[in-house]
């Protein structure tokens, strides 16, 4: 099953970007916003940009990339499997683990677990992609951008609409006032032997 469904194939700084194209040590301008001192007593603020480099992921739809048809690239930022118990170790193993598992099973929307990538010269730890931070490029400064990368990775189907079904869900999710309660098992133990005495 591995072989007939690889995760990633190379594709070369000539062939169009699409969904799920990785690219490495991207600069992006992070806006951060300070409050004016000149207006005392306002809420006024002025936006500067802070420059930032990021392993990333492309977001927008291949169709639309290939026809051209956005003026902003979307690319969310990823992080490797040991980054991500670096950042995380005060929590402990166990909890790191549990986390983890419940990445790769969707329980947490705000990130994408793809796996790791065995190619030759690109290869790569399991990847957790953060969808609560998108970062937007306009298309044709970021067509420029991408051409020093002679190579890059890119994530196959069906595991780019993998990525694509997490993205959405985690910006479309419903957050509902009142939930279902919880089963009991128990309560459900009773129905069950009340319909055997019958």
């Amino acid at each position: 099953m591995t072989q007939e469904y690889p995760w990633y194939e190379i594709v070369e700084e000539t062939e169009e970007l699409e969904q799920g194209d990785f690219i490495d040590d991207f600069e992006v301008l992070v806006p951060t916003y300070i409050p004016d001192e000149a207006e005392i007593n306002t809420a006024n603020y002025k936006a500067k940009g802070i420059s930032n480099k990021y392993d990333v992921v492309i977001v927008s739809q291949s169709c639309d990339l290939s026809n051209e048809k956005l003026e902003y690239v979307l690319l969310c930022p990823r992080i490797n499997y040991s980054q991500y118990v670096e950042l995380n170790e005060h929590f402990g193993a166990k909890a790191i683990a549990n986390n983890l598992q419940n990445i790769e099973r969707g329980w947490q929307p705000k990130y994408c677990m793809l796996n790791k990538c065995d190619l030759p010269d690109l290869s790569c730890e399991i990847q957790l992609v953060e969808l609560g931070t998108v970062y937007s490029v306009p298309y044709d400064v970021f067509k420029q951008m991408v051409k020093p990368y002679h190579k890059r990775l890119r994530l196959l189907s069906p595991y780019k609409e993998k990525l694509a079904q997490a993205f959405a869900y985690y910006y479309m999710r419903v957050a509902l006032p009142i939930n279902i309660e919880k089963f009991d098992a128990a309560k459900i133990q009773a129905q069950i032997n009340t319909k055997l005495l019958r």
